[in-house]
């Protein structure tokens, strides 16, 4: 799918163009495959060429304006990776009874916010991520680059219906939380579900009403002043709140 207010370029075709040391070497120690790595001088190009080396794979060397026309932008640390395009998970893999929390977000377009709310579920511990197939932002390099690679090893799925997805997931016993900017249970007096899924909407619009509706709960983060935070910070404070309180992961 096209990417939208991104910097940066696809190569290959449809392939994924990962930059920066850290999402390097998260991609190279995974199982997504690599079509080709260039290194420069950097941070950890050392560690990176062992890393392709216990892949089998041959780093190119190459000059840091090389890397940059590559990566599609300088901000590379000296490590580029072209690899297949992202593989979406199943959603089954997320409806399975392995995977106890989930992140459902409805149009996040700035693939920075989005490569850092990967970042922080991974870190978290959730158990997987849906997006949607439109209105949002997909799995690019920039996400990758701000998620710092750990997005790789979290289930991601690319769904076309948000409001049946969440119902197959309460039908697999998930409950869901959706994150109003006000209106809803104050995060901290919220009963944290055993199995939750929260669901969060994008920049500015939030979450779409049909979406709401899908949703067994409503909660809301008490602020001080202002009216609201950013997405990924958002998402955060919900994620730990509803994990440290479910005892997960």
């Amino acid at each position: 799918m096209p990417r939208r207010g991104t910097t940066g370029r696809r190569a290959d075709g449809d392939a994924l163009v990962v930059y920066g040391a850290n999402a390097v070497l998260e991609l190279l120690g995974s199982d997504h495959a690599v079509i080709r790595l260039s290194l420069g001088p950097g941070p950890r190009r050392d560690e990176i060429a062992a890393a392709a080396r216990r892949r089998g794979l041959h780093a190119e060397v190459v000059d840091r304006a090389a890397l940059g026309r590559i990566a599609g932008t300088p901000h590379h640390q000296g490590a580029v990776a072209v690899s297949a395009p992202f593989q979406y998970a199943p959603l089954d893999r997320l409806l399975g009874d392995g995977c106890r929390s989930a992140l459902v977000l409805d149009g996040v377009q700035d693939p920075r916010n989005l490569g850092a709310i990967l970042r922080t579920a991974r870190v978290l511990g959730i158990g997987g991520v849906v997006l949607p197939r439109d209105r949002s932002v997909g799995v690019t390099g920039t996400v990758a680059a701000a998620a710092a690679g750990l997005l790789f090893g979290l289930p991601i799925a690319q769904v076309s219906n948000l409001v049946r997805t969440i119902e197959q997931m309460k039908e697999a016993g998930f409950w869901s939380v959706g994150l109003v900017p006000r209106g809803g249970t104050p995060l901290g007096r919220l009963d944290a579900p055993s199995r939750p899924v929260v669901v969060a909407g994008g920049e500015g619009e939030g979450l779409r009403p049909l979406v709401l509706r899908a949703c067994d709960f409503t909660a809301s983060i008490p602020m001080v002043s202002g009216d609201s935070l950013n997405v990924g910070v958002a998402v955060a404070i919900a994620l730990y709140e509803l994990i440290a309180r479910s005892g997960m992961p």
